[in-house]
């Protein structure tokens, strides 16, 4: 799965060039030719989508990005360097790297005569436990109503005894993120008032995502929280500080904004490394 913020730098980038926002370090400008880079590893996954735009594409009153077509980007591993190829919309990739757990990794690429680069490691993969692994739940017929009144959801209200507990190791005060998300293709709902409340019937699937913090547990509350029936994919992404101070700083106003997080030499923009770990919890009807 990509990352959710995967667009959040470019929305930091413009919100710096409206509010008149400098890159300090280098002595970047955000109106100068500079590259922007967007890379993220995701540990056992295939590099195919690392994106380098260029800076002066946020200074513009078109506001098309300007993509960089024709780099030779490079990611090495420390013993093997692998070329990116470019795929298109200034994307590059090489399907043949598979970031690994625990390992460091170097960007690299020439642009404007200088040596754009960068520096970030995989951590290592925390195994994540759940307190169920399946859960039953009784149907609500839209002729029901709405328990107590309340909008619609599971279909049962909800208190703190009904949570199912995702629990993982955290010694090191590291950020996480969670994605639930119900994987069926068609999922029934548990409750009929809900699939009707939600764009006329043509319902989504269930998908919740969690901001980047420092945490050990994430607490999925059975009679608010699983509106569906089926399997759910509960994934929990380990992630390096660069990543959560995307959050962090998306928080913040224009006016307090001094400078988007970045960790590239002679660039803009984010190279970082993820790893994950998936759990799974079926809701049965009963």
């Amino acid at each position: 799965m990509n990352p959710p913020i995967k667009n959040l730098f470019l929305l930091l980038i413009s919100v710096c060039t409206i509010s008149a926002c400098t890159e300090e370090q280098g002595n970047i400008s955000l109106d100068a030719q500079t590259a922007v880079v967007q890379a993220y590893l995701f540990a056992g996954q295939p590099v195919d989508s690392v994106r380098i735009t260029q800076s002066f594409s946020y200074a513009r009153e078109n506001t098309d990005l300007i993509t960089l077509e024709d780099l030779e980007v490079a990611i090495s591993d420390g013993s093997e360097t692998f070329p990116l190829y470019h795929k298109n919309e200034g994307t590059y990739q090489n399907i043949a790297l598979i970031p690994e757990n625990g390992k460091t990794y170097n960007l690299t690429f020439l642009h404007n005569g200088e040596t754009v680069s960068s520096e970030t490691f995989v951590p290592e993969k925390r195994e994540v436990t759940i307190s169920e692994t399946s859960i039953g739940l009784e149907k609500v017929e839209a002729t029901t109503g709405f328990p107590g009144g309340g909008p619609p959801g599971g279909g049962f209200g909800g208190g703190d005894d009904e949570a199912i507990e995702v629990i993982w190791d955290n010694p090191t005060g590291d950020y996480y993120y969670v994605v639930v998300e119900n994987i069926e293709e068609n999922p029934e709902f548990v409750n009929d008032r809900l699939a009707q409340f939600q764009a006329n019937g043509n319902a989504r699937r269930f998908f919740r995502i969690t901001e980047p913090e420092i945490s050990d547990f994430h607490a999925v509350n059975a009679r608010r929280d699983l509106t569906q029936f089926g399997t759910y994919q509960i994934i929990v992404y380990r992630v390096n500080p660069e990543y959560a101070a995307l959050y962090e700083t998306s928080g913040s106003s224009s006016v307090t904004i001094s400078q988007p997080p970045n960790n590239i030499e002679n660039g803009l923009g984010i190279f970082t490394g993820i790893s994950s770990d998936t759990v799974y919890l079926e809701v049965v009807k009963i």
